[in-house]
């Protein structure tokens, strides 16, 4: 009776044993199936997610390209306006005789030169930048023929390809414009040729130092200042207006410098 009774609690506990078994195994069984039901819901609301977030990366897209296709509109209206106003300006001053009116109405005509820059806003790929050393030199060509200096004074740019944005760019034009209109009234009297040079380069700490010079006759010490004067004022509220500093020397010519410290944005 004893081995007997041995016998069957040994069966006993090895049918608990088995019965344990079975009852983990079939809990790990539920719990693998519940991690892949939840893997597979997770799945479908990642893959709907993305769905969703593919769609509306498509409509950004649209409306960039159709916001970057009408800021060139802008660019290409204002451009074509700025030309219309320099054209009835270059109308206008042709039926001028007296010389003091007709350089007021060609400087006038000059600081349009402006729709340049948004040409070339719009003809490019970047619309908030615009490359400077390209931008000096169309500048140039047009202030040559509105004096109608194209084959005795040649403007030479002497720098690196520089862009800069609109911001920068448009106030360094004006000054450019400024000092190049009254080089070719002042510097070259008598049909006298010359060279005008423009340099624009950036420095190791991003600000920007501009220099015009030319070989003409420079000024003379003692003899008041020629022209109105607007656009000596002019270039100075701009070089303040870039937090900037000029240096002028007359030396075998003039030559003008500036330092414009460029605040970075925050």
């Amino acid at each position: 009776m004893g081995v007997l009774h041995k016998e069957l609690a040994a069966n006993q506990q090895q049918q608990t044993i088995y019965t344990v078994a079975l009852i983990i195994g079939a809990l790990l069984l539920a719990l693998l199936y519940r991690n892949y039901r939840l893997k597979q819901t997770s799945n479908q609301k990642l893959r709907a997610l993305n769905g969703e977030l593919a769609e509306k990366n498509v409509l950004l897209d649209q409306r960039n390209a159709e916001n970057e296709l009408l800021l060139k509109e802008i660019h290409h209206r204002v451009k074509n306006n700025l030309e219309m106003v320099k054209s009835l300006i270059a109308l206008q001053s042709a039926q001028i005789d007296d010389p003091a009116t007709k350089d007021a109405m060609i400087a006038s005509q000059n600081r349009v030169q402006l729709g340049i820059i948004h040409q070339k806003l719009y003809q490019g790929t970047n619309l908030g930048s615009i490359e400077m050393k390209d931008y000096f030199l169309n500048l140039g060509e047009g202030i040559l023929d509105s004096f109608n200096a194209e084959e005795r004074v040649k403007i030479e740019c002497a720098m690196d390809n520089l862009e800069l944005d609109i911001d920068t760019a448009v106030p360094i034009g004006l000054i450019v414009n400024e000092l190049l209109t009254n080089a070719l009234k002042y510097a070259f009297p008598k049909q006298q040729q010359g060279v005008i040079n423009i340099s624009l380069e950036k420095s190791s700490n991003q600000n920007l130092r501009l220099e015009v010079t030319d070989n003409g006759i420079g000024k003379t010490a003692g003899l008041a200042p020629r022209g109105t004067g607007f656009g000596s004022q002019l270039v100075q509220l701009l070089t303040l207006q870039l937090n900037g500093k000029m240096r002028e020397r007359n030396d075998q010519g003039t030559h003008i410098e500036f330092d414009f410290m460029i605040q970075k944005s925050a």
